[in-house]
């Protein structure tokens, strides 16, 4: 993410670069209740340097309107901005990872997360977006992510394997 960063803001110096890397790709990993520990972590290293979160006008318009639309606005306004900006957190995420998992407790708002982000980059580049939504929880680790036979040295694909396969 830092070699992005700087590729796209090439006259930003080289730490601001590098915290806004660390910062914008960390938080998004942490619970409500770690994110003072984070900041606070990130001063320390980055002390006196104060970078705004990298922009994305046109998408966070998109997801407001998809939200707004959908009745999906919190009534509070600084709420809801938090709630577009972990949205952009995951598009965050995803472009550096393979693989993302949202996770949270029942009514959270996964759902509103995931489908918010479809649906504003469906908006922003007209291509539909895919998901394949998996429940860990309802299969082995040898069905999730497939089994090596100690004997025979078979493969046998697991959930992921398979679904990656198709998706290529």
């Amino acid at each position: 993410m830092a070699g992005q960063l700087k590729r796209e803001y090439s006259e930003l110096p080289e730490d601001i670069v590098l915290m806004r890397a660390l910062r914008d790709m960390n938080m998004p990993k942490f619970v409500y209740d770690d994110v003072p520990l984070f900041t606070g972590l990130i001063n320390d290293l980055f002390p006196g340097i104060k970078a705004e979160r990298v922009g994305y006008e046109t998408l966070n318009g998109h997801i407001i309107d998809y939200l707004e639309k959908n009745n999906n606005r919190h009534s509070d306004d600084e709420n809801f901005f938090k709630q577009v900006d972990k949205i952009v957190q995951l598009y965050e995420t995803m472009q550096t990872r393979h693989t993302t998992m949202v996770v949270g407790p029942t009514g959270a708002g996964k759902s509103v997360v995931i489908e918010s982000l479809a649906k504003a980059l469906k908006e922003e580049t007209g291509g539909p977006t895919v998901i394949h939504t998996i429940n860990p929880k309802m299969i082995t680790n040898h069905e999730l992510y497939g089994v090596l036979d100690p004997e025979s040295r078979d493969w046998t694909d697991g959930l992921l394997s398979k679904t990656f396969k198709e998706m290529n």
